[in-house]
């Protein structure tokens, strides 16, 4: 992990200047009860946070202010305030920030909106790094009873002034974003599912080929085709499918599968069979629907139309054991023509629990395909797998998935803040594991392999070890960043390490840098 220990700071002639800039009080009292403070920017600064005065709410009131979100107004809540306690509130990367200030009594999120004091034209600043234009020159605080029917909060002239915490850039623009960002990959990632998306029939290059899954290990081994296409006979059924439509079948003997037995079939016009109902009919190709679904299932996913004019049927029958799911030349949604026509089969072998998948004559008309399998619930993405180059080699798909060791943070590095580094992804029965911090990065990184941990890579030059004891799924290590302007600028590298037995010679899985 990449930190850029940078206070929110904007750069000018190489120097940064940090300042408070105080909100003098307003003249103006609307209806009685509100006093509103302003100020005009007078060059572009960075936002840190905005404080208000220590007598602006009482105890139970909802701090928060008002900002435009894509063109809409919404009330950032900051929690409920203390009567005579300072509330800071930082601004929220991203905001367009049209009236900073209000408040809500004694219903969270409810306020009143009030245009800013002042006037002029927009003026540009810089909003934790983003550029903005402020609707007007000046920001207003508005501090009351939103409903007007009570006494003033703070009444003119009383109580301390707020202050806007900023950075100042006196050449008006430019600076430097605390980040914390990722780079690498950690090891080991291990899936239950794979796929290939096709965004285009014309792109599919599995006609005429086949792929077969056998059973091993929990998962599956995917091959090339152990089998040959079987023509439906005379004694198939045709399911008589509709456009987005299915059925179920039932097997005459059960079905052993990767994640169960199975006495039934769910079959969708749209290409894809399933152990049970419950994986929709949509007829858009992608892997999110796949990887999301609830039950397990083989996907051969296109906008087929068995019940266009001139298709053929999709039609079930069982032979010796081995359950067949047919696509017998069924046409493309719109299609009206032989050259719409697609001919492909599923063979469930309820002996042996292998799974074959084969592709006759497919049309190259209409739209995607999405092709491949996975268990029920919800699944990590493999990413898209090129089947034709994979095969005639082989996929291995575990019986669950496992996510790679992975390095996160909290937050962003600012200094005068503590953040967590965490190590996440961490495999039950591993007992220690380590947080290494240095200055110096290795990317792309060095692999492990000559020390008994292929895969996993080395990101960096490690001048600090923590050793942490795992007790769980993940480790949160706590890193405090000294209110010092010297540590603006400085970078940091991380990378986690975990003991983890039975993955590889050496006991140790590494995470993304």
């Amino acid at each position: 992990m990449k930190f850029a220990l940078s206070l929110l700071a904007a750069l000018a002639c190489g120097s940064v200047s940090i300042a408070q800039i105080a909100i003098p009080p307003h003249a103006s009292v609307y209806n009685g009860y509100t006093r509103g403070f302003n100020f005009t920017a007078q060059t572009s600064f960075y936002i840190v946070q905005l404080d208000l005065p220590t007598n602006a709410f009482q105890a139970g009131d909802t701090a928060g202010y008002l900002v435009r979100v894509n063109g809409t107004t919404v009330f950032r809540s900051v929690g409920n305030a203390t009567s005579a306690v300072p509330t800071s509130i930082p601004i929220v990367t991203g905001d367009v920030v049209d009236i900073l200030g209000n408040w809500s009594p004694a219903v969270p999120g409810s306020f009143t909106a009030h245009n800013s004091y002042g006037s002029g034209a927009p003026f540009a600043t810089t909003i934790e790094g983003v550029p903005h234009t402020l609707n007007r020159c000046g920001w207003q605080w508005d501090i009351g009873d939103a409903a007007y029917t009570s006494g003033a909060y703070l009444a003119p002239g009383t109580g301390s002034l707020g202050r806007v915490l900023v950075t100042t850039s006196s050449s008006g623009g430019g600076g430097t974003l605390a980040t914390a960002t990722g780079y690498g990959r950690g090891c080991y990632q291990k899936n239950a599912s794979f796929y290939e998306l096709f965004s285009s029939a014309i792109s599919f290059d599995l006609a005429n080929t086949g792929l077969s899954m056998v059973p091993g290990g929990g998962g599956y081994v995917v091959l090339p085709a152990l089998a040959q296409f079987v023509a439906p006979s005379a004694n198939a059924t045709s399911l008589t499918l509709t456009d987005d439509s299915e059925t179920t079948v039932t097997l005459a003997q059960p079905f052993p599968h990767s994640t169960g037995i199975t006495s039934q079939l769910a079959v969708c016009s749209n290409g894809y069979v399933s152990i049970a109902s419950g994986n929709g009919t949509a007829f858009t190709p992608t892997a999110a629907t796949l990887l999301a679904a609830p039950q397990t299932g083989w996907w051969t996913q296109h906008d087929f139309n068995p019940a266009a004019a001139g298709s053929g049927q999709v039609k079930f029958e069982q032979i010796g054991g081995i359950a067949y799911v047919t696509w017998d030349n069924v046409y493309d949604f719109g299609g009206t023509t032989a050259a719409n026509a697609n001919l492909f089969q599923y063979q469930f072998d309820c002996n042996s629990g292998v799974v074959h998948m084969i592709y006759g004559t497919m049309s190259s008309l209409g739209g995607g395909f999405l092709v491949g399998y996975s268990p029920g619930g919800a699944s990590l993405d493999p990413g898209n797998t090129d089947i034709s180059v994979a095969l005639p080699s082989s996929l291995t798909l575990v019986g669950g998935d496992m996510a790679a060791l992975a390095m996160t943070t909290s937050a962003r590095p600012v200094t005068g803040t503590t953040y967590n580094i965490v190590t996440s992804n961490i495999q039950p029965g591993t007992f220690l594991g380590a947080t290494l911090l240095g200055f110096g990065q290795i990317n792309p990184g060095v692999d492990l392999g000559f020390l008994g941990a292929p895969g996993c890579s080395q990101y960096l030059n490690p001048t600090s070890q923590i050793i942490f004891v795992s007790t769980g799924t993940s480790y949160s290590q706590p890193l405090t960043i000294p209110n010092d302007p010297s540590y603006v600028g400085l970078v940091l590298y991380g990378q986690g390490a975990a003991f983890t037995s039975g993955l590889n010679s050496l006991g140790v899985v590494l995470s993304n840098g």
